[in-house]
Order: C-alpha cells, then structure tokens, then sequence
C-alpha cells in the first residue's frame, strides 16, 4: 500500500471545502485530525490557542434566518455557534444577489456540523466568509441513496484561511463580511 501523503493545515482546509475527512485515505492524503489522535498530545488546546500541527475538528452549529422580503435584494442573520471553544461567528446583513433566488432559501436552527480549525483559533472581531451550497439531488438511477446536501463555509482573514465549517444539510447561503465574538457556552 503507498504511503499517506500527510497535508499541511492550510491544504488541509483546503481540501476539507470540498471533500469529507474520510475521503483524504481514498485519494492518498492523510489528514491529522485532534479527534483521531491521542487527546494528551493536546493539552495545550484551548479556546485563545488551537494546537497547531493537527487540524482541530470541533462540533458547531449554523443557524440561518432570512431576514429579506420576497422580492427584495437576499438578507440573511448567519451565525455558526462552537460551544467548546466559545466563540460563534455571526454576519447579518445583505448579499449581492439577483432579488429573483433561483435556489430554495430555508430558515435553520441549530444545524450539526464541524468547524475545522489549524493553528490558533479565528481571533475575536472581523472576519470574511465565503459560503457555498451544495444542494442535495437525487440518487441516479434509483440505486443509490440521494446526497443529503451541504453547506460550506470558509473563513479568512487578510492574511490566512482561519477556518472551514461544513454541515451536511444544503441551504442557501452567500457570502461577506462577520464577526467571531466569545460566548457563555
């Protein structure tokens, strides 16, 4: 069997935008997540300062309320919330968006999903995001089960992605300018 090509953090945030963890095997990567290793090797983790050879994975949730009026230009609240390291990140504001949405625009609340994390954590104040849908479709010729969809988000800074947040329920959702604030988890 050929040797695992281990990612670096940023790569690895990279290919977890588009990919599952579990598919890095399949295609040749290998990608340390904290879960998967021995939890000691990480006691220095904390909610100012993510290890930073593995990339952290910590369960999150995203809530999306649509704030806009049919018709008008796309006005969402978005707010992906990380209870075990207190933070959430939250945008509420306008999108650059045809009034006309092609795509079915869906309320959520509380909606599993990780955040992916390398180095420190995202620091407290503004932060940019890129979201992307990927919509659920049906299985092909009826013999397998239909993707269930997914949301995607990255986020950055000027100087470095800081994060990527995926669930795996499909919504429409844009992307901007927020901010990552501490919380009472």
């Amino acid at each position: 069997m050929p040797q695992l090509k281990t990612l670096t953090g940023e790569s690895a945030l990279t290919f977890l935008l588009i990919h599952d963890p579990d598919h890095a095997q399949h295609l040749g990567f290998h990608i340390p997540l904290s879960s998967k290793q021995n939890l000691s090797l990480f006691a220095g983790a904390t909610a100012t300062n993510a290890t930073h050879d593995p990339v952290v994975n910590v369960d999150g949730y995203l809530t999306v309320t649509t704030t806009s009026q049919p018709g008008g230009t796309l006005a969402q609240d978005i707010t992906v919330t990380v209870p075990s390291l207190s933070i959430a990140f939250t945008h509420t504001g306008t999108f650059s968006y045809p009034p006309n949405i092609p795509y079915p625009v869906q309320d959520c609340t509380n909606v599993a999903g990780t955040l992916y994390l390398v180095g420190e954590n995202p620091a407290v104040g503004s932060n940019l995001f890129n979201a992307q849908q990927y919509p659920a479709y049906p299985p092909l010729n009826g013999s397998q089960p239909a993707s269930g969809g997914r949301v995607t988000i990255d986020l950055w800074n000027d100087d470095r992605i800081t994060g990527v947040f995926k669930t795996n329920v499909d919504n429409y959702v844009s992307g901007g300018s927020g901010t990552w604030a501490a919380i009472n988890a």
